[in-house]
């Protein structure tokens, strides 16, 4: 049985409202075990960050990939044949030719990054092998 919060008649349990007076009954609302509502502000802000992370991390990677037409269009190869030296490494006699690779001043600024981390690895990475691959049919 329902009882009336306005006048205290009792009433069916599947009354809407109260016989008597007419006052509508309320359903009561389920509260959280805490009994306050979550706080989801941080999860939505939590979102956003990890949108404009991906966003500067798609970024980061096509200026990365840009070098490499950059660099097949742009770089000049000059070979000196005035510079050629052998050594003895492990036994074994290697020849080495004394090339010269020059780019327009602004690659050099805008790419600095990228050469960095072209050299970083000795030109073993797999960085330098995709530029590698781009500047393949130029040498």
């Amino acid at each position: 049985m329902k009882k009336c919060a306005y006048c205290g008649r009792e009433n069916a349990d599947d009354a809407a409202d109260c016989g008597e007076c007419g006052t509508a009954f309320s359903t009561p609302a389920v509260d959280t075990p805490s009994g306050k509502r979550r706080d989801w502000t941080w999860l939505e802000w939590l979102g956003w960050c990890l949108r404009y992370l991906a966003f500067a991390l798609a970024i980061g990677f096509i200026y990365l990939l840009s070098l490499g037409p950059v660099e097949r269009y742009f770089f000049k190869m000059t070979s000196t044949t005035t510079t050629i030296t052998t050594r003895r490494i492990n036994g074994q006699t290697v020849v080495l030719h004394a090339t010269r690779i020059t780019y327009p001043h602004w690659i050099g600024v805008v790419y600095r990054p990228a050469f960095l981390l072209r050299s970083n690895a000795g030109g073993e990475s797999l960085y330098a092998r995709y530029l590698e691959w781009w500047t393949a049919g130029r040498k």
